[in-house]
């Protein structure tokens, strides 16, 4: 709660992000009076060895690490039973946020020039036996002065202890994991980070992720199978040159790739042949709009939510990751909404041999590896989409929601969900409870109201 004191040293003055996992509060180092974030677990994962034992993991890596393109630890702990991570605090956006204000995509000289600093922190990162397993534009943040520094250590594997995953699970994000990591390989190297940073650096160019799809199936299935995009075919202004860096990080075997972060960074910039761009400059719009967004009193998330992964094994949620708007080209399918409340065996796969294989949304597959000779001609889904929002005396706010009295959520959320009808039983602090009982077809999306 705002005012407490972590250690008696932190305090915390306002809540500014929320996820699945936990929330992330603005506070303040009454040693330094410098403005910091405390990362804090939901109390309902302390009760889950797994989750915990990776929430406490990443505070023992970030002590370790000292990097200028990493978020710097200044303290953990816990709060009676709630464990907490103290870290610089940084103003500004992440990387989705700024694509979202430039219009989907960047220049080839601007993407260039976060790319050098993000494969920079990535090399520490793997000299020191770590690889971060979910390179992505939310994990990514900008300052108004062009620091770019890469957050969430949460699910980073460390090769020389790596028994917080299970072998054979799959952890990542969909629309950025490489084919080893969609096999749940248990050998992940840097090469794994080196395919998603070719892949986040193809939508900065193009605007849209490498590979589309109506569900995260047909997404991993692209990853897993499908001839990476040509990037200088679909935008202008993008070179023959680029456009081939871009196939040679993404290639499908692990030995065909650049062997390092840098050296793609430096394929790229090589092959992009742009000169150096000052990123304070370039994206000085980000001071601009978080000093609009402070003086008008909108609220916006400082750092990207907890627990923006799949990690299979452990917490069976995952949260999608929804492209920007797209100005100039055809909105992309979205491979998942918000956090998904993992359903098994949500989607069925009719195969050409007619056998049908099953594959669940929290990652799981059940079934034979995918394989390049595996085709799937037809996805048939089985579940549906439920968008929550909750209001108080009629203005939106946020509400505890739990769905056939599994985890709680906090609203606004969408979910997906098996078909079916399903009970939601919503709270708010001082109000009378909220039970709704709701039905979900396969496909199609239903939206909720809870009106406290």
């Amino acid at each position: 709660m705002p005012g407490e004191v972590l250690d008696e040293r932190f305090r915390i003055e306002d809540r500014v992000g929320q996820g699945a996992m936990g929330s992330v509060f603005r506070g303040r180092d009454l040693r330094s009076n410098a403005v910091v974030a405390v990362k804090v677990l939901a109390p309902e994962h302390c009760r889950k060895p797994k989750v915990l034992a990776r929430f406490e993991r990443e505070a023992e890596l970030m002590v370790q690490l000292r990097h200028p393109n990493i978020v710097q630890l200044l303290g953990h702990g816990r709060l009676r039973a709630l464990p907490y991570i103290v870290m610089e605090y940084l103003d500004g956006m992440t990387l989705s946020e700024v694509l979202e204000a430039r219009g989907g995509k960047l220049a080839v000289a601007e993407t260039v020039a976060l790319i050098k600093p993000i494969a920079s922190g990535l090399a520490f990162l793997h000299r020191n036996g770590l690889v971060h397993r979910d390179i992505k534009p939310q994990n990514i943040f900008l300052t108004s002065k062009g620091r770019v520094t890469i957050l969430d250590l949460g699910v980073v594997r460390d090769q020389h202890n790596p028994g917080l995953t299970k072998p054979g699970a799959m952890v990542g994000t969909p629309y950025y994991m490489s084919p080893e990591q969609i096999l749940g390989a248990d050998d992940i190297d840097r090469r794994t980070d080196v395919y998603a940073l070719a892949a986040m650096t193809f939508e900065l160019l193009t605007g849209r992720p490498p590979y589309l799809g109506s569900n995260n199936f047909e997404v991993l299935y692209g990853h897993k199978n499908a001839v990476v995009p040509d990037a200088a075919s679909l935008v202008k202004g993008i070179s023959k040159g680029v456009a081939t860096v871009l196939i040679h990080g993404m290639a499908k075997r692990r030995d065909e790739r650049p062997d390092s972060a840098s050296e793609f960074a430096a394929e790229l910039e090589a092959a992009a042949g742009v000169s150096k761009v000052d990123l304070a400059k370039s994206f000085a719009f980000i001071g601009e709009k978080k000093k609009q967004t402070r003086d008008t009193k909108e609220t916006r998330d400082q750092l990207p939510a907890v627990g923006d992964a799949i990690v299979a094994d452990s917490t069976r949620l995952i949260q999608k990751y929804v492209p920007p708007p797209r100005k100039d080209s055809e909105e992309v399918p979205l491979a998942a909404n918000e956090d998904i409340v993992s359903v098994v065996n949500a989607v069925e796969l009719e195969s050409d041999t007619g056998k049908t294989q099953l594959f669940s949304t929290d990652a799981t597959y059940v079934g034979p590896a995918l394989s390049r000779e595996m085709s799937v001609p037809k996805v048939v889904s089985r579940t549906g989409q439920l968008r929550i929002i909750a209001t108080l005396k009629g203005k939106v706010c946020s509400a505890q929601v739990s769905i056939d009295g599994g985890p709680k959520i906090v609203t606004p959320r969408a979910v997906t969900l098996l078909k079916g009808k399903h009970t939601l039983r919503g709270e708010v602090p001082g109000g009378r409870p909220i039970e709704r009982t709701v039905e979900v077809s396969a496909g199609a999306v239903v939206n909720v109201r809870l009106e406290f």
